[in-house]
């Protein structure tokens, strides 16, 4: 059973999850239930998680610390962020510093947590079994080439190791002998469920293909190293062309016959036997390169040296408006233009960085748009960010963001959460958090009366003007505190607050501490 730990200082969010679902009979343990990360963190040096589901403010460490501490100390553990509404920009810093994903703790469903779980576990698993380096000398039986090739892959070895693998495998060494090595990456075409067949069936057939479709390549070596990865050994480099016209003709044959394709990266530089298992992640992360083209393409170079130009900002606040606004053309005019420029620069190091930025923009999108209300269950079930990180391609990433910002529009439509005039206060009062508007001010801004606009204000985010303001500043104040070496009363006259008294006051309000105790965190 796959170890769970849950950490959050109010017992009815530990109870709640607790008891919202029959872990064991979904594969689950609670291992640890913690007040606190410092808690937490003890807890982990008698017994490491494989999943922690954590809140963000919380007293001695808070959620963001236990995040950068988890995911630096024990990377293999999968953290998921327990979040509000008004917590938006802490979730975005939790995923940077490696968060699997979040959830808003008082409106998730059982559905929505079982489903995340699930493909949690999957990823689990997945790493799990590409990492796994047993005793080199035990596993490689007699024949056993695929196994042999894992471990020289995938093994932490070292050179004495490599060569051994390397003598029983046949690969003498020989100092004028060169190889070129390709990664081949295996995908379901069109109905992910369609063409399912015997592995053994399909994997005999996937060969039979390739070897009819490369028969004008150099002599090689085809091995399966998980069960859609490949990589082939060449003992001379293909030519490219070659290489591209055979791959076309071998995905028109596989899309027919078996409903799969490959994309394939060929490392464009010869190497020694001991070069093999390096050479190999060079071509995988080159077959990889498919994020931007698409299932079933070659890359044998990238556009530019990794490390290479960096990407612009997303459109983060005009999306927001344009949603808002429920202007749809302007919102798909806005991705479709952001998706372009995304891809203008084909680089290995850029699909991280673009999958983190669509998530940050979805955090961003959803986070200001959906107040915490029991009514939004429907919306949730598609409020995580699992499909967006594991896309394969720019072209899913897209259409998985597109649908989630479309549901976005449809609910705030059906909900007649907001007016144009109202969506752009919300923003205004975001970007000038320094300023101190009058609710008659703000009134005025949207052109509405003060009654009305006390009722659609409320309606909007849940919460009255001045309620929604002090959160605005406190939740900006405790960042300036927690990430800046500034005094508080500088804090509180960047948040527009002049008397430093009632800002105390308010604060521990909030946050149930005083700006001096956050300093000193």
């Amino acid at each position: 059973m796959r170890k769970v730990m849950i950490v959050d200082d109010e017992i009815i969010v530990r109870v709640g999850i607790q008891s919202c679902i029959h872990w064991e009979e979904q594969g689950f343990e609670i291992c640890a239930v913690c007040e606190s990360g410092k808690e937490a963190v003890a807890h982990f040096q008698k017994e490491v998680p494989d999943i922690v589901f954590t809140d963000i403010m919380m007293p001695e460490m808070n959620g963001i610390e236990l995040v950068e501490y988890i995911c630096t100390n024990y990377p293999k553990t999968k953290v998921v962020v327990l979040s509000c509404v008004n917590e938006i920009d802490y979730v975005k810093k939790a995923i940077k510093l490696g968060a699997e994903d979040y959830i808003l703790k008082l409106s998730f469903t059982t559905a929505s947590l079982i489903e995340l779980l699930v493909k949690l576990r999957a990823a689990i698993e997945e790493e799990n079994s590409t990492e796994e380096s047993p005793d080199i000398y035990a596993n490689i039986q007699a024949f056993n080439r695929e196994e042999a090739f894992r471990t020289l892959i995938f093994g932490s070895l070292s050179t004495v190791e490599s060569e051994a693998i390397l003598d029983k495998l046949g690969y003498a060494y020989d100092p004028f002998e060169e190889y070129a090595i390709a990664s081949i990456l295996i995908e379901r075409y069109g109905n992910k469920d369609a063409g399912n067949c015997d592995e053994d069936i399909m994997r005999y057939g996937l060969l039979n293909l390739i070897r009819e479709y490369f028969e004008k390549l150099p002599e090689y070596e085809l091995i399966f190293l998980k069960q859609n990865e490949m990589m082939a050994v060449f003992r001379q480099l293909p030519e490219p062309e070659l290489c591209k016209e055979a791959l076309y003709k071998l995905n028109h044959a596989l899309k027919t016959h078996l409903n799969l394709t490959l994309s394939m990266g060929l490392n464009p530089e010869t190497v020694g036997r001991t070069g093999i298992a390096a050479s190999y992640k060079r071509a995988k992360k080159l077959a990889e390169l498919h994020f931007f083209d698409g299932v079933g393409s070659y890359h044998d170079k990238e556009d530019l040296p990794e490390g290479g130009t960096a990407m612009k900002k997303g459109p983060q606040k005009e999306l927001r408006e344009a949603v808002f606004s429920q202007n749809g053309e302007r919102t798909y005019e806005l991705i479709n233009q952001w998706f372009e420029d995304m891809a203008v620069v084909r680089n290995h190091e850029r699909i991280m960085a673009i999958r983190r930025q669509v998530v940050e923009t979805w955090i961003y999108l959803s986070g200001s748009a959906m107040p915490e209300q029991d009514n939004v269950s429907d919306y949730l079930n598609i409020n995580s960010v699992s499909d967006m990180w594991r896309a394969e391609t720019l072209e899913t990433l897209k259409e998985s963001f597109e649908y989630s910002v479309q549901v976005l529009m449809d609910w705030l439509q059906a909900n007649k959460t907001t007016n144009p005039e109202l969506a752009r206060l919300l923003i205004y009062l975001e970007e000038n958090i320094s300023e101190s508007l009058t609710l008659e001010q703000a009134a005025i801004q949207c052109n509405l009366g003060k009654s009305q606009f006390c009722i659609l204000f409320k309606k909007a985010t849940g919460e009255t003007f001045i309620n929604y303001v002090n959160e605005l500043k406190m939740k900006k104040a405790y960042e300036l505190l927690c990430s800046e070496n500034i005094l508080v009363q500088e804090a509180a006259n960047q948040i527009g607050i002049r008397d430093i008294s009632y800002f105390s006051r308010l604060f521990k309000k909030y946050y149930n501490i005083s700006p001096s105790e956050v300093r000193r965190l």
